[in-house]
C-alpha cells in the first residue's frame, strides 16, 4: 500500500510539475544555474544542447529556472529554420505536461500544431496564465512580434539585428537570453558583436559557457551508477571524420576556423583510381550552373549501400569551355555519358541547381533549359507539346537540390567522411582532374570558384548516401 501511495504521489507530482530528465550533465546543469542576463553555452556537437534547451523552456515556462519571479512567464522558443528548431521542439513535447497547454495541441512535423498562430497559452500548472511563443528568425524579427518576454532562448546563434531587436524586449521584467549553438564556417564570421560582449569585463551580465566534446561532458551526473551516452571510439571517430579546417569548432575547442587550411583535409592521390561500380549501382549526375567561363559544371558518380556503409565512384565530369549556353552544356554531359558506355536511360538520379539568370551579357541557366537541350539534342522537337513525356522519368522530374542554411558544411562533411579511414568509401576516376583541383584547394570560400564542382558533385551524392529516393 505504501509503494502505491508513493507511486501515486510521484505521478501527482509529475502532473503538476511535467516529466522531465531527473540527471544532466555538468554543463547543462550550469546553463539553468547561469547567473547572466545573457547565456551563450557554445561548444560542441553531440554535447546534449538540444534537450538542455527543450528542458530549460520547461522550466522557464513554469517558472522554475533560480531567477524567476513566481507567475506567469512569456517564454520565446527561436531558431534560425523549422527544421533546425525540431530537435528541440521534439524534446519540449515529449516531456511537456499536456495539460498545462489547450487541448487540440500537437507535435507534428517538427512543429507544435492545432492553431494559426504559434503562441501557445499556458492553461495550468505553475505558470499558468503565460505564454510560449514559437517562431523562426529567418524570416526577421516581425516573425517573433511580441511586447515584452521574461525568457528568450535560442538554439542557433542570434543574427545581430535580431539580437538588437529581441534583447529590449526583455527590459522591464529583467529577463534573460540564452543563445546555444556549435560554431561553425558559416556563423564564425557572423558572431562578432557577441563575443564582444561575453569577453568585456565591464559587462559582468554577459558571459558564457564552452563545452569541449569529451567523456565528461557527455556523461550524466547523479545516480548509482554514471554512464555517458557516447563512448571514447565514437568521439575519435567524430574528430577523425572532421575537416581539419573546421575540426577544433566542431570538437567546441575554438570559435575560429585553422588558417590557411584546406576543407577536404583527408583528399590525397589515393582515392584516385579507375576502379569501376558493380553492374546494377545506382547512377547519378550532379549540375552547378553558373554563366562564367567555366562555371557551368557536372560530375556523373554512382553510390553504392547508404550511410555508413555507401560507397561512391566519382566517373566523370563536364565543365563549360567558357561562357557556355545550355545547347553546349547538353552536348558536353551527353559527351560525358557516351564515354562511361551510358545513356541518359541509365541515370538514375539527376539534380540541377536552382535558375541563374546569368548577367548583362547573357548566359541564363536553368534545369527546364537544360532538359530541353538534352531533348533537342536527342531528336525530340520541344515546340510540340509533350516533349518531356519522351525523357526518362529520372531526367523528367529533374530534383533541385535541396539548400537551407548550414546544408553547404553538412553536405560536405557527409563527402569529407567518404575519405577517411583505414578503407576509405570514395574513388575519383583519373579523368576527373578538374574536380581533384576543387577538392585539394577548397577552403571553405562561398564565392571560391573551386565550389562550383563541389557542389556538382554533393548535389548527386549526399542524397544518394543518405537514402533519398527519387
Amino acid at each position: 500500500m505504501s509503494r502505491e501511495l508513493l507511486t501515486a504521489g510521484r505521478l501527482r507530482r509529475a502532473d503538476r510539475l511535467g516529466r522531465p530528465p531527473e540527471r544532466w550533465t555538468d554543463d547543462q546543469q550550469a546553463l539553468f544555474e547561469s547567473p547572466y542576463r545573457m547565456t551563450v553555452w557554445w561548444g560542441a556537437n553531440g554535447i546534449g544542447k538540444s534537450l538542455a534547451l527543450a528542458e530549460l523552456t520547461r522550466r522557464a515556462i513554469s517558472g522554475r529556472l533560480p531567477w524567476q519571479r513566481r507567475g506567469p512567464q512569456v517564454v520565446v522558443l527561436t531558431g534560425h529554420t523549422w527544421s533546425q528548431l525540431g530537435a528541440t521542439m521534439r524534446y519540449l513535447w515529449q516531456g511537456l505536461n499536456r495539460s498545462w497547454v489547450r487541448r487540440g495541441l500537437r507535435y507534428e512535423g517538427g512543429q507544435i500544431k492545432g492553431q494559426r498562430l504559434q503562441v501557445f497559452d499556458i492553461i495550468a500548472g505553475p505558470g499558468d496564465g503565460g505564454e510560449l511563443r514559437c517562431g523562426t528568425f529567418k524570416a526577421g524579427a516581425e516573425n517573433l512580434a511580441g511586447p515584452r518576454a521574461d525568457v528568450v532562448i535560442t538554439d542557433e546563434p542570434l543574427p545581430e539585428d535580431i539580437y538588437n531587436e529581441l534583447w529590449p524586449r526583455l527590459l522591464g521584467r529583467m529577463g534573460r537570453m540564452y543563445q546555444t549553438f556549435t560554431v561553425t564556417l558559416g556563423t564564425a564570421q557572423k558572431l562578432d558583436y557577441l563575443w564582444r560582449l561575453v569577453d568585456d569585463s565591464t559587462k559582468p551580465w554577459a558571459g558564457q559557457i564552452q563545452t569541449e566534446l569529451t567523456l565528461d561532458a557527455v556523461t550524466p551526473r547523479g545516480g548509482l551508477v554514471e554512464l555517458p551516452w557516447m563512448h571514447p571510439e565514437e568521439i575519435q571517430q567524430f574528430e577523425e571524420g572532421l575537416s581539419k579546417l573546421h575540426a577544433d569548432m566542431r570538437m567546441g575547442r575554438t570559435r575560429t576556423p585553422l588558417a590557411n587550411q584546406v576543407y577536404f583535409s583527408a583528399w590525397g592521390p589515393h582515392l584516385v583510381g579507375e576502379t569501376r561500380p558493380p553492374a546494377g549501382t545506382r547512377v547519378g549526375v550532379g549540375i552547378d550552373h553558373g554563366s562564367k567561363p567555366g562555371a557551368q559544371r557536372a560530375v556523373l558518380g554512382a553510390v553504392g549501400g547508404r550511410g555508413l556503409h555507401s560507397r561512391v565512384w566519382v566517373m566523370d565530369e563536364y565543365q563549360g569551355d567558357g561562357r557556355t549556353e545550355s545547347e553546349q552544356d547538353a552536348r558536353g554531359i551527353l559527351a560525358m555519358l557516351a564515354r562511361n558506355d551510358l545513356a541518359v536511360a541509365d541515370v538514375d538520379v539527376w539534380v540541377g541547381d536552382r535558375a541563374h539568370h546569368g548577367d548583362h551579357r547573357g548566359g541564363k541557366k536553368s534545369n527546364q533549359r537544360l532538359k530541353a537541350a538534352i531533348a533537342e539534342a536527342l531528336g525530340h522537337d520541344t515546340s510540340r507539346r509533350g516533349w518531356t513525356e519522351k525523357l526518362p522519368k529520372p531526367l523528367r522530374y529533374m530534383v533541385v537540390p535541396r539548400k537551407y542554411d548550414q546544408s553547404v558544411w553538412e553536405g560536405c562533411d557527409i563527402l569529407h567522411r567518404l575519405m577517411v579511414g583505414v578503407t576509405p568509401r570514395l574513388t575519383v576516376n583519373p579523368r576527373c582532374t578538374v574536380l581533384a583541383e576543387d577538392l585539394a584547394g577548397w577552403q571553405g570560400g562561398l564565392n571560391d570558384p573551386h565550389k562550383d564542382g563541389i557542389d556538382a558533385f554533393r548535389y548527386f551524392a549526399v542524397p544518394m548516401v543518405e537514402g533519398e529516393r527519387h
